[in-house]
């Protein structure tokens, strides 16, 4: 069983303490859902926790092994990453963009064996970029390139999946594939911890959800736990309705007809 370890994590930029004091423990198999409004620290937390920025105290550790103490290619070997911004250098197609995962194995210099080329393929196909694997990948749209990101991160094969936004610039057949996708992951021992604006979308697929405000925790727990409509309106600073579900376990939320947002649209 594979286990990620966060361990009273800070980080600062500059003077700013941007994550303070987060702690977390999950194991394989499950789906984190990193939720809260924008500047809470979500991105820098999980930018953290895939070892690409240092911490200014605490530690995180994968399988009792301290991040910061792996060489890059350790790092790949167990933690992969889809940043919230994808950006595809012209010059390349989709396909060799999604085989560039396979190099936390093996040198560039060494060509692909079979295996790389199924385990390409396969992603490809879990993200319904087959057609476009011949494709310029810096001509795609950006949710289209969004996918061949999160494909490269599949084809990466590594105990821990980091998505940042993951359902950011696609449309909702696309959200429902990718968000499916990684509840097959997770069934596959995959741990997969994703930033998530849409707090419906996270109280459907998460197993645990752990809310950011101003860098600090403020819950964690299951949907049901951290959902909370008192503490999702003091956070979020907004009127928001619970509604009934159809499964009656998942917490849903709209915002009230006295919001800022639904009076602008009215």
């Amino acid at each position: 069983m594979n286990t990620i370890t966060v361990d009273h994590c800070c980080v600062r930029y500059g003077k700013k303490l941007v994550v303070d004091d987060v702690s977390l423990h999950a194991s394989s198999g499950s789906f984190i859902a990193v939720i809260g409004p924008n500047g809470a620290g979500k991105s820098t937390f999980l930018r953290a926790l895939a070892g690409v920025i240092p911490l200014a105290s605490g530690s995180i550790s994968i399988n009792g092994s301290v991040i910061a103490t792996l060489s890059p290619r350790q790092r790949a070997n167990n933690i992969a990453m889809v940043p919230q911004q994808t950006h595809m250098p012209a010059g390349f197609t989709v396909r060799e963009i999604v085989a560039m995962a396979r190099y936390a194995f093996r040198p560039w210099y060494v060509a692909q064996r079979a295996d790389d080329e199924a385990l390409i393929d396969a992603a490809l196909h879990d993200c319904e970029m087959s057609a476009y694997a011949n494709v310029d990948a810096a001509h795609l749209s950006g949710g289209e390139q969004q996918r061949v990101a999160v494909a490269r991160a599949i084809a990466q094969q590594a105990n821990v999946l980091i998505l940042d936004e993951p359902t950011a610039h696609l449309d909702l057949h696309h959200q429902a594939a990718i968000l499916r996708i990684a509840r097959v992951l997770t069934q596959r021992g995959v741990l997969v911890v994703a930033a998530m604006h849409d707090l419906n979308l996270a109280a459907a697929i998460a197993d645990r959800v752990l809310l950011l405000h101003e860098g600090r925790t403020v819950a964690q727990g299951t949907p049901v736990e951290v959902l909370q409509h008192a503490v999702l309106e003091r956070v979020y600073r907004t009127s928001l309705l619970c509604i009934p579900h159809a499964d009656a376990s998942i917490p849903f939320f709209v915002l009230a007809h006295d919001s800022p947002a639904h009076a602008a649209t009215t």
